[in-house]
């Protein structure tokens, strides 16, 4: 697992040796999702830097990338405590300390997501498959629909999930526009100021 682009392109990030404990964003599909992010204008070198929120962020691989392309500063979001060893050795490694905050605990519960400043104009959220698979669980869409207390008026959420996972309308929410590469998904949703999806 390595940076893609940016001030750290092409440094290697620390992973746990079972790829299944966090399911690693493969480099060609968070290429992808950074070029479409890119031609959305998230990282114009003109724009403020933004605020990311990167939620399951396992290691850190997508808030990293943000900030390695720019942004100002990313809250991650992980409640294991070993993956999140990992994180920290990655922050440590490549000097993003003070660009990082790090939330340790379960993304789903609690009032965290009241406490994330300034507002997020980018989140990433990308919950393990049995989540998100289960068609008769509503942790993610809840989730989401919270997360939007913690947007920036015209924020964009990323939602990764496996490809046979149908979209979801989420209040305050717009969207989402489905992205499938290969056995995954990206659904990307638009913060909806009107408070209703369309």
């Amino acid at each position: 697992m390595r940076v893609i682009a940016g001030i750290h392109r092409s440094r290697r990030l620390a992973a746990p040796a079972d790829s299944e404990t966090t399911r690693p964003i493969t480099d060609r599909v968070k290429q992808a999702l950074f070029d479409r992010l890119w031609s959305m204008g998230r990282f114009d070198a003109a724009q403020p830097a933004q605020h990311v929120l990167d939620v399951f962020c396992g290691v850190g691989s997508l808030g990293i990338e943000a900030l390695s392309r720019g942004a100002g500063h990313c809250t991650f979001v992980e409640r294991d405590r070993k993956i999140r060893a990992l994180l920290e050795e990655n922050l440590d490694r490549l000097g993003l300390r003070e660009t990082a905050t790090i939330v340790g605990q379960d993304a789903c519960v609690g009032a965290w997501i009241d406490r994330v400043a300034p507002p997020s104009s980018l989140i990433f959220c990308d919950p393990p498959y049995r989540m998100t698979g289960d068609p008769n669980r509503d942790d993610v869409p809840r989730l989401v629909g919270r997360l939007a207390a913690a947007a920036a008026s015209d924020a964009l959420l990323v939602l990764r999930v496996e490809r046979d996972v149908p979209p979801r309308v989420v209040e305050a929410w717009s969207g989402p526009d489905r992205h499938v590469y290969g056995s995954m998904a990206l659904h990307f949703y638009a913060r909806n100021d009107a408070g209703h999806s369309t």
